[in-house]
């Protein structure tokens, strides 16, 4: 059935069902439906990454009689899969200005390899397979997370990575779970079928969920009708009245200027809730800029999460300190319009996001992070088969410790790592020092995972390290998204790209050396490796932020006029 998206005035009656279209279609059109819609995305990616943990070592050890040390093999060969898809698809998708279409792709290769993998008979068809679910993979998260970045900003930003990240939880901790028990009822033939289902309800959404541009531009259309509803009915009459031929844009002025005008906005989503002041932008046939709905629903949706606040500290200039009063308001006024001239716009490429620090940085901090998280999967089954006895059941269950814990800290962690009075306190480390804090506690908690000598101390220490991954981990996501917005704001799928390709990059390092590694020294010692990983991640956090602390003080980042930090 298709949904229209032409709804009048005279719509607004009939029945229950046609209201219930009507509130749908609607949905469509708003960030929270982007949000919705990629969380849910990242989730079937990584339940099916998942998947495979608990019956894993029966499949190689038991059918194929392989050594252990092929289990991170499989493992490995996913993480190249996504160093090929993400930055493919991030340079197409930024390139091209293309978001909805890649996803749908990745979710279909995602289904189709998947299914593969549970009919597989031999090792290299099941190399085959998770290098090709790597590529998809790649697609969905790259394409995803800058699907968010594109109508979320400022302080909310944060708030949706959380949310975004407890689909990602939920997926990949949640995984072994769910894998554990539907392989234990039904075999690989009970895996296929549920990744399936999966992907055709994903499917379904992604087919529905509009481009985000043109969610900014309902965006900023609600914000003009609620502003002033008679302008918007005299200009639907306009446009009524105005020639409905295809050139009938000719008899409109060349070039516009944007005009900032308050206006109440509501964004509702699971990150953000309530009524915000925003601003709406009408065009005027004065100035020499071009400005388009979409530039004016991004101001729109600028202003409205509070990025003006980043953008005043950012502009801490000789000028700015004198006092000026205009330039004051013009500093929290919506952003002017890009100029009409396109090669004044240089593309922002991945090697200059890796040319700056922060991003870096977030880079070799989610290679330890996601990589500490990822040392389980290839060696905590093989422990408590080996020493406990555990059925891939019990396994399964055992993970539910990780999924859990982490998934309810996500939305948490990314509302007050995004607080500015939250982060003020933390200044110059910001953002950092919630991933320093949180990976320093973690590497305690795994340590002393492999300290334990029973199954319930095992869980209670899962417990710890699903909290404090979190919240190491969504602070990562929020300030690489936010620094790409200091930047310009045209590559936040390249910058999710190459979040992706580190996270990739942990994948295939830790999980495929942590076997071998515990062959040859243990389970405990193995988990003292990856606590070490950790705290060298932290380490590495802290050297700019400590830098700046020294060069400048901390009262150099406090205030309005305050430096900005990370």
């Amino acid at each position: 059935m298709m949904v229209s998206d032409n709804f009048g005035p005279d719509d607004y009656g009939g029945s229950n069902f046609s209201r219930f279209i009507r509130k749908c279609n609607n949905f469509r059109s708003t960030p929270a439906a982007v949000l919705a819609v990629s969380t849910m995305a990242v989730f079937a990616d990584t339940m099916v990454y998942g998947l495979i943990v608990p019956f894993l070592p029966e499949i190689l050890q038991e059918r194929l009689h392989m050594s252990s040390s092929t289990n991170g093999v499989l493992f490995g060969c996913f993480g190249i899969g996504v160093l090929v898809g993400a930055p493919i698809s991030a340079y197409i998708s930024d390139r091209w200005k293309l978001r909805k279409w890649p996803m749908i792709i990745g979710l279909l290769g995602l289904g189709a390899t998947s299914v593969l993998f549970a009919f597989s008979n031999a090792f290299w068809e099941l190399v085959v397979a998770r290098l090709a679910q790597g590529v998809s993979s790649g697609i969905t998260w790259a394409v995803g997370l800058g699907m968010i970045a594109d109508v979320y900003a400022g302080e909310a930003i944060g708030q949706a990575m959380g949310v975004a990240f407890s689909g990602f939880t939920l997926g990949y901790l949640g995984g072994p779970v769910l894998g554990g028990v539907i392989y234990g009822a039904g075999g690989t033939h009970a895996i296929a079928i549920f990744v399936g289902a999966i992907a055709a309800v994903d499917l379904v959404c992604r087919l529905l969920l509009k481009e985000p541009h043109e969610v900014l531009s309902a965006c900023a259309s609600h914000a003009k009708t609620s502003s002033n509803p008679d302008v918007f009915q005299r200009e639907k009459l306009l446009e009524s009245s105005s020639p409905s031929d295809g050139n009938s844009n000719t008899n409109r002025p060349k070039s516009t200027r944007c005009v900032s005008l308050p206006a109440p906005v509501l964004i509702s989503s699971p990150a953000v809730a309530g009524s915000l002041s925003g601003v709406a932008g009408i065009a005027s046939t004065e100035g020499e800029n071009t400005c388009n709905a979409n530039d004016i629903a991004h101001d729109t949706i600028t202003r409205i999460s509070g990025i003006a606040e980043i953008d005043a500290a950012s502009q801490n200039t000789p000028e700015a300190e004198q006092g000026d009063d205009d330039k004051k308001t013009d500093r929290f006024s919506v952003d002017k319009c890009k100029s009409a001239d396109p090669s004044k716009n240089r593309r922002t490429t991945m090697l200059d996001l890796l040319k700056e620090w922060p991003i870096l940085a977030c880079c070799l901090a989610t290679i330890t992070v996601t990589g500490a998280s990822g040392a389980f999967e290839p060696t905590l089954p093989i422990h408590l088969a080996e020493k406990y006895n555990s059925s891939s059941t019990v396994i399964g269950v055992v993970f539910i410790a990780l999924v859990i814990p982490n998934a309810v800290i996500a939305p948490f962690a990314g509302k007050y790592t995004d607080d500015s009075r939250v982060l003020a306190k933390l200044a110059p480390y910001g953002r950092f020092g919630f991933m320093i804090i949180g990976s320093i506690l973690e590497a305690i908690a795994i340590a002393c995972i492999g300290a334990t000598t029973n199954i319930a101390g095992i869980v209670v220490n899962l417990v710890f390290v699903g909290l404090l991954g979190g919240i190491a981990a969504v602070p990562v996501m929020s300030a690489m998204g936010i620094h790409v917005h200091r930047m310009g704001g045209d590559a936040y799928a390249k910058v999710y790209a190459l979040f992706n390709i580190a996270y990739s990059i942990g994948v295939i390092i830790i999980p495929t050396v942590l076997p071998p590694i515990m062959n040859a020294v243990g389970f405990a010692a193995t988990m003292g490796v990856t606590a070490a990983i950790l705290v060298f991640g932290a380490i590495i956090l802290a050297i700019q932020p400590t830098l700046m602390l020294i060069k400048h003080g901390r009262a150099a980042y406090l205030g309005e006029n305050g430096r900005v930090f990370l």
